[in-house]
């Protein structure tokens, strides 16, 4: 089996580029009424901004084995999970992330929520989704958003 090395420094910087577009994106759906598409927008931008920390980052993590990516390919499995990071694991890397930045976990969660809310839409009963309504989705969306920009703005300023 053939191992390949990914470049973890040229992919962060993709994902902290691919985080400032996605939230661009979210913030027209947002503002155009495409909630779910909003949600889903913002939710991508979270995940490859959690990448780019944990790359950033990458001396908290050591998750251990390897992933095959093919029949006869496989990398790393620490460096498969921060380059991809997996919407599973999302709660774990912000956990470790966490002595950077604590707004980092709430985020996460709130991204996780907003998640829900993309594939399963408004319930009012709080079975599949958190967000009742899509008032309530819309606001989350639009605070969520704000942070997450903010947070963005920080480290492009501390790069």
């Amino acid at each position: 089996m053939i191992e390949i090395k990914l470049n973890l420094d040229e992919i962060g910087k993709s994902r902290l580029m691919e985080t400032q577009v996605e939230l661009e994106l979210a913030e027209k759906f947002l503002n155009d009424g495409l909630l779910r598409n909003a949600a889903g927008k913002a939710f991508q931008a979270w995940k490859s901004y959690l990448s780019y920390l944990a790359i950033k980052n990458r001396h908290l993590f050591n998750f251990t084995g390897y992933k095959r990516v093919s029949r006869s390919v496989k990398v790393s499995r620490n460096d498969w999970i921060l380059a991809i990071m997996p919407t599973n694991m999302l709660m774990e890397i912000a956990g470790k992330l966490a002595e950077k930045n604590a707004d980092i976990v709430e985020l996460t969660s709130l991204a996780l929520v907003i998640h829900e809310y993309q594939y399963n839409g408004p319930d009012p009963t709080g079975i599949v989704s958190k967000l009742p309504s899509d008032e309530a989705a819309r606001q989350v969306l639009a605070k969520f958003i704000a942070r997450a920009k903010e947070l963005i703005k920080q480290t492009r300023e501390t790069q």
